[in-house]
This record gives structure tokens, sequence and C-alpha cells, in this order.
């Protein structure tokens, strides 16, 4: 660049000393990108709590179904593994439906599919390994 071209662009720009025009709108893309950047960085950190909070609960909820399907084992009130585990989802948990159970009658280890409709209409599924013995 010349140096008698160099004050022309100057006076066009209206600046006599300090930063260009040009240099003014560069520092400022930067400082908004930044400032975007921390934005976004933080809002991922919230979205990332709140996910890891709702699997917290419905693992916590989880694990209480489980928690009493085992207890209701021991009583003789349900004839069928099938019939008690309905009781127990029908009882407290009416978001919670039994799929299906596998199992095998000689080992008494069974899997109990359970599904949840959650907020989205997505179901989820969930399996439960209890053991069980039909006398």
């Amino acid at each position: 660049m010349n140096h008698k071209f160099k004050g022309f662009y100057k006076w066009v720009l209206g600046v006599q000393n300090g930063y260009t025009l040009v240099e003014a709108i560069i520092a400022i893309a930067i400082c908004g990108f930044g400032l975007a950047t921390i934005l976004g960085l933080y809002g991922m950190a919230i979205k990332t709590e709140m996910v890891s909070k709702s699997i917290f609960e419905q693992s916590i909820e989880i694990n209480s179904i489980a928690d009493e399907i085992n207890g209701s084992l021991g009583d003789s009130t349900a004839l069928t593994l099938s019939e008690k585990v309905d009781s127990v989802l029908q009882g407290k948990y009416s978001g919670y439906r039994r799929e299906e159970i596998q199992g095998d009658d000689q080992s008494g280890l069974y899997t109990i599919k359970i599904i949840h409709k959650g907020k989205n209409s997505a179901e989820k599924h969930f399996y439960i390994k209890v053991s069980w013995r039909s006398w």
C-alpha cells in the first residue's frame, strides 16, 4: 500500500487517530464470537444438568419399581408372576406397563420388560431381572 493513499483511506473513513473502521469491526466481531461461545457453553452446561437430573430421577423410580416387585414376590396373594408385576404397576406406577416376561422355569430367573411413555410420547423400555419360583 502506498503511503499517500493511506491518508486518503483515513480521510474517507473519518478516522484521524486510533483504529480504523475495519479494525473496529473485526474487534467487535471477535468479541461477539467469544461472547456467543461462552453463552453457548453455558447453555449446554445447563441442558446437560437438566438431562442428567431427569435420568437420575427416572433411575430412582425404576429402582423403586424393581424393589417393590421383588418385595411382592414373597407374598402368596397373586398366582403368577405377571399378576404380581401388574398389581405393583397398577398400584403406584400408572404410567408404566408390563410388556412381556421372559425367563426359564428351571432356573427361576426372569426378565421383565416394562414400558413407560414419556413426555414426547416416546416409549422407553426398561428391563428388570427377578428370581421367582412358582410352587
